[in-house]
This record gives structure tokens, C-alpha cells and sequence, in this order.
């Protein structure tokens, strides 16, 4: 099929080349139009909706190809489209889908790296099809959901998606899945692409190795792959809160200025931004793999890709062409040195949680066909990690512990925890506590105007045992403030105690869909200890099992299960004492390992724990 240039540019063969954005590509160089790409081989509007919204649409780069885009999806299982960032494939490829009916009865799924991305787009579609989101559009990301029965068209964070695997192994409520921010090449991302590969093979194939009819009569699977960098061939080849501010209108005689991490390369547009200034640096997260599972999470400061500093660039002047400025606090020879591509994620992140996820679909993560093979030392050190937690046995098997720690929707230590606690009778406490944990800002608001103040106000929280304990103190606090408070009133406590009232918001939904998993299970999640501290510590040792240190004659910690020589961090309350054991959430590489979220444990806690090899030579 050939089209003009100003046209979607479509290919069917299986190989694909494209010519890299140069250096000086920016936001004064016409955007150009997406690129569409299929593998070889790979066989309702309402007239409610608002004309301006309408209008909108129309203007978009990804207009001109619509016909082109819905054409070449219909004729071929797997696609990829091209287009850069702000294009509008992520709002209208959907819509397109959707509006020539070319789902069907089944839903589309449009995933999404991170949750921010996933329920601001749904809530942009809902109002261009005229209706509110949970409705015709919806979104699931992890602890909140806005779907219904009507649901047809879904933005999911792509581990949700794999979640959803575990209960549906071949997405049989799907007809179409959109993989948008493809080229960010994130963990679940990866696990996804392998997974609808397999899904695609059994779906889309007419007849067995029996003869019989294939999944169960469903229908054939279409894969979308969504990217806004020039990774085609690869692909094609292997197949309410402070945030939402940033996207209201700018008040009249004001400015904005906006400080993001990564996310506003690609996974969110911001309207009217004129000038960009790139740093060429990011914080990446790395795991670094020890012996016996006991790795730890490195986070530094490195130089960004070529690709990054482009996406950077063309977040400037979007609306309108050469209307835009970017800075670049370096030099034209350092751009040259950067990276094309940053290394995807499978390759530097720990396994663990994917790994628990796999083995309870059957698969084994030696055996999957990923794009880019992650690293043997990580995959050993997951086994690991899931064998002392006992999700695992000897041969590698699942066990009924593991399955069960696999529902929650946690990651693996802070699942065996809760679990756990069932055991030692401290299930309402140990909800507070991981509920916590497993929200997505820090609880306590760090404040260098009002230091002093702000340490007082957590002393009243602070408990002997450090900070597990502490936590459960701030959340039983908040517990009784909303209890007579408004929202604005617990708002107003959580500034005057410096904790951050998002943090805990989240955290009460978080909690409130773990206890309704523990309904699911017949665990009776209002089993509470009352005061009594010594099972809660010991349901958290069984989750923390690898994150234990010793004290040492100098002062400084060992892990019981590895080989590095920690320090309390200082953010903790057991930073200016020495205790004999500890527990911590995880281990962070700074400017030395340090353990955070720590709290005190007697030794004689370790030895009770059935799978800990105690070590006395410290």
C-alpha cells in the first residue's frame, strides 16, 4: 500500500528501516507523521460529544492515517505503529478501533507503564466519546478500577494486564490489545509481549495438534504494538491528586513551570508547554543480584539516551510547529556519547514478583522467549528469593503457599508477611502496615524549613521497635482523626503532623481491596494483636526472611544472608541506636548500603523462622 508523505507511511515486510532523529531534531522541525509497520506473515461515534473535542481530533498528526491505521490492523494479527510522542495514537487508535467496530463483542485493552498515564487517558477518551469514565471507558491500574460490564475500551498499567492473565490465561475478554509505550521496554512490558505471543499462537490458530477446535472457539487475538521511537524492527521481528494539576488550564497572566521525572518523555502529553530545559540526567533504579537472593537496589544518577533527549526535546511546542524551545545543558559531543537506547528493564530489575507470576500461569522463566534474555544471576537469585519464602520447593514447584501469596497483589515479601499473620493472629495490623508500604509516595513529609518541628511531630508516632510499629502507630492515628474529621480536616492534620495525606489516602484504598482479597480467601482480616507487638514482628521476619543484619562489634550490620555490611538509614528512628538484629523494607546504594525501614528483632526470633541458616561468624 503506498501513500503519499504527508500520509501514514505503511509497510508489510519484515524488515523495517528508519532513519534516526538527528541532534539537532526538535520541537522548531515538523512533527512527523506515525509510521506504521506489520510483520510478515501476521494475517460509534454519539452525536453527544462535544464539537470542539470533535475538532480536536481532527487535528491531530494521526488523522490522516486513520483509514490507513484501521486497514492494515484488520488485515494483520500483529502491528506496530510508529509515531511520535504527543500524535495522538495512545487517545485515537482506540477510538478508531472501537468506531469501525472492528472488536467486535470483546474489549480493547490499551496498557500503560504507569498508573498515572493509564487513568489520566481514560478520563481524556471517556470525554471525546461523550460519556464518563467506568462506562464505554474505564481503566484498571493496581488497588483502584473504573470499569463495568459496559466496558469496551480499557487502559490497564501492563501489570494488571499480567495480573489478569493468572484468572484468564488467554484474555478471552479481549479482542484487541494496544501495547503503548513499547520502546520503554519495562519488566511487565516484556512479560506481556512474550505472554500475547503464546496467547496469539493458541487463539489465532484454526485447529490443535488434536484436530479440535482452538481455544475454545474464541476469536482471533489483534496486537497492537505502540511506540515513539524507532525500535519497529525488533519488534516486528519477534512478532486525584497533586499530579492532576499539571493538566488545568494555566490562570491568565501566569506561568507554569513543571518538574517531572521521566514520565513526561512519553507517557503523559502536557498541553502549552513552550520551553523545555534537559538536564541529560535521569535516576535509574538497578538490582543488583548477591548470593542467596540478598541483592539490593542501587538508585543513580546516569546520562540519559539520544532517544530520551529527543522525546525530551519534543515536548516543546507541540501545538503548534516551531513554536517551541528546548535547552540542553550539554554539549553536542556529549549527545553523540550517550546511549542510543536505555537497556530495558528485564536486564536490571529484580524478578522475583514476575517470577511468582509466571510459575503460577505454569511457565518457567528460564523457558519463555523474551526479546532480550534477562540476566542468569538475577533469574537464580529470584529462585532463591521465592524458595526461602517458601512460595517455592526444592524442584523449582509451586507451592500451595506460594499460589495463595500470588492473589494478593504485592510484591512476594510483603505477601508472605500477610500471610503470615494469619498464622500469628495479627492480620488487622500487619494490613495497616503493608498497605503503607505499597503506596506509591513516603508517608512522612520531609520539611528543611521546619526541621525541628517535623521531627517532633514524628516522635509522637515513634515506636520502641523501630519503624514497622511506627507506621501502625501513624496509621491508628489517622484511623481515629477520620473518624470525626472531614477530608479537609484530615488534610489539615496531616500538615500539622508532617505526613503526607495523599500517602495515607492511598493507602486506605489499598488496604480496603487487600482485606476484600482476604474475604476472597476466608481470611478473617479483623484478627488484631491489640498492642502486643511480638507477632506482628515475627509475621514480618517471615516476609523479610533475606532482609535481616546482624549487629557487629563496630557498630555496623551484616546481612544473615549475604555478604554486604549495611548501615540504618537516616530517615529511620533506629538511626542513632544499635540493636542486636534487625529486619528492613529493602537495601538502597547511596553513598553506602543502607537499610530502611527497619525495625528491632531479637535473635531468638531468627531461629524460629523454619528455612533461616543462621550464621554466627559475623
Amino acid at each position: 500500500m503506498d501513500v503519499s508523505d504527508d500520509e501514514l507511511e505503511v509497510r508489510r515486510s519484515k524488515k523495517h528501516t528508519a532513519t534516526p532523529n538527528k541532534p539537532g531534531n526538535g520541537p522548531d522541525h515538523p512533527r512527523k507523521k506515525p509510521r506504521l509497520s506489520a510483520p510478515a506473515g501476521s494475517s460509534s461515534s454519539s452525536s453527544s460529544k462535544d464539537a470542539s473535542i470533535q475538532k480536536q481530533r481532527k487535528e491531530l498528526p494521526i488523522y490522516t492515517g486513520k483509514d490507513a491505521i484501521v486497514d492494515v490492523i484488520r488485515e494483520n494479527d500483529v502491528t506496530v505503529l510508529i509515531g511520535e510522542t504527543g500524535s495522538g495514537k495512545t487517545t485515537q487508535v482506540p477510538q478508531y478501533l472501537l468506531e469501525s467496530g472492528l472488536a467486535g463483542s470483546g474489549m480493547i485493552a490499551v496498557t500503560q507503564p504507569r498508573k498515572v498515564a493509564a487513568t489520566s487517558l481514560a478520563a481524556r477518551v471517556a470525554a471525546e466519546q461523550g460519556t464518563s469514565v467506568g462506562g464505554l471507558v474505564g481503566y484498571s491500574v493496581r488497588f483502584d478500577e473504573a470499569a463495568s460490564p459496559e466496558t469496551r475500551v480499557k487502559y490497564v498499567t501492563d501489570g494488571m494486564l499480567v495480573r489478569e492473565l493468572l484468572g484468564d490465561p488467554l484474555l478471552s475478554r479481549y479482542s484487541v490489545i494496544v501495547v503503548d509505550e513499547a520502546h520503554e521496554r519495562t519488566l511487565r512490558t516484556d512479560l506481556l509481549i512474550a505472554n500475547l505471543k503464546t496467547i496469539q499462537q493458541i487463539r489465532n490458530a484454526p485447529v490443535d495438534a488434536k484436530g479440535k477446535a482452538s481455544a475454545a472457539k474464541l476469536s482471533p487475538l489483534k496486537v497492537v504494538i505502540m511506540s515513539a521511537t524507532l525500535e519497529a524492527e525488533k519488534f516486528s521481528k519477534f512478532y486525584d491528586n497533586q499530579q492532576s494539576k499539571i493538566f488545568s488550564p494555566t490562570p491568565s497572566g501566569m506561568r507554569k513551570c513543571i518538574l517531572a521525572t521521566n514520565i513526561a518523555e512519553t507517557s503523559i502529553t502536557i498541553p502549552g508547554i513552550k520551553y523545555v530545559i534537559d538536564t541529560g540526567k535521569c535516576k535509574e533504579k538497578r538490582y543488583v543480584a548477591r548470593q542467596a537472593g540478598s541483592g539490593f537496589d542501587t538508585l543513580l544518577t546516569r546520562d540519559i539516551t539520544q532517544s530520551s533527549a529527543v522525546q525530551r526535546a519534543g515536548r516543546a511546542g507541540r501545538e503548534v510547529s516551531g513554536s517551541g524551545y528546548c535547552f540542553r545543558l550539554y554539549t553536542e559531543e556529549s549527545f553523540n556519547k550517550m546511549p542510543v537506547t536505555a537497556e530495558p528493564e528485564i536486564r536490571r530489575v529484580t524478578l522475583t514478583s514476575s517470577m511468582l507470576q509466571l510459575k503460577c500461569l505454569g511457565q518457567d522463566f528460564e523457558e519463555i522467549e523474551f526479546m532480550d534474555k534477562p540476566d542468569e544471576e538475577s533469574v537464580a537469585a529470584a529462585l532463591k528469593t521465592l524458595f526461602l519464602l517458601g512460595a517455592l520447593d526444592n524442584h523449582k514447584n509451586l507451592t500451595p503457599l506460594g499460589r495463595q501469596m500470588a492473589v494478593f497483589p504485592l510484591e512476594p515479601p510483603l505477601a508472605r508477611a500477610l500471610v503470615a499473620a494469619v498464622e500469628f493472629g495479627c492480620t488487622a495490623e500487619v494490613l495497616s502496615i503493608v498497605s503503607v508500604l505499597s503506596a506509591s509516595s513516603h508517608l512522612f513529609v520531609d520539611n528543611t524549613e521546619a526541621r525541628d518541628a517535623a521531627a517532633d511531630a514524628r516522635r509522637k508516632f515513634r515506636h520502641l521497635s523501630g519503624d514497622h510499629l511506627t507506621v501502625l502507630n501513624v496509621v491508628r492515628a489517622y484511623e481515629d482523626v477520620a473518624a470525626s474529621e472531614s477530608k479537609a480536616g484530615r488534610r489539615d492534620w496531616c500538615r500539622k503532623m508532617y505526613l503526607n495525606d495523599r500517602c495515607l489516602a492511598e493507602a486506605m484504598n489499598i488496604r480496603a481491596q487487600l482485606r476484600d482479597v482476604c474475604t476472597r480467601l476466608n481470611i478473617d482480616w479483623r484478627v488484631s494483636a491489640g498492642d502486643n507487638e511480638t507477632p506482628v514482628l515475627k509475621a514480618l521476619l517471615r516476609g523479610l526472611v533475606l532482609n535481616t543484619a546482624f549487629l557487629r562489634p563496630d557498630g555496623s550490620y551484616k546481612q544473615a544472608m549475604g555478604p554486604s555490611l549495611v548501615k540504618i538509614h537516616p530517615s529511620s528512628s533506629l538511626a542513632d541506636k544499635k540493636v542486636q538484629a534487625i529486619i528492613y523494607n529493602e537495601l538502597v546504594y547511596t553513598t553506602h548500603v543502607y537499610a530502611r525501614g527497619v525495625s528491632a528483632i531479637p535473635r531468638s526470633f531468627i531461629a524460629e523462622v523454619p528455612v533461616f541458616i543462621q550464621r554466627t561468624a559475623l
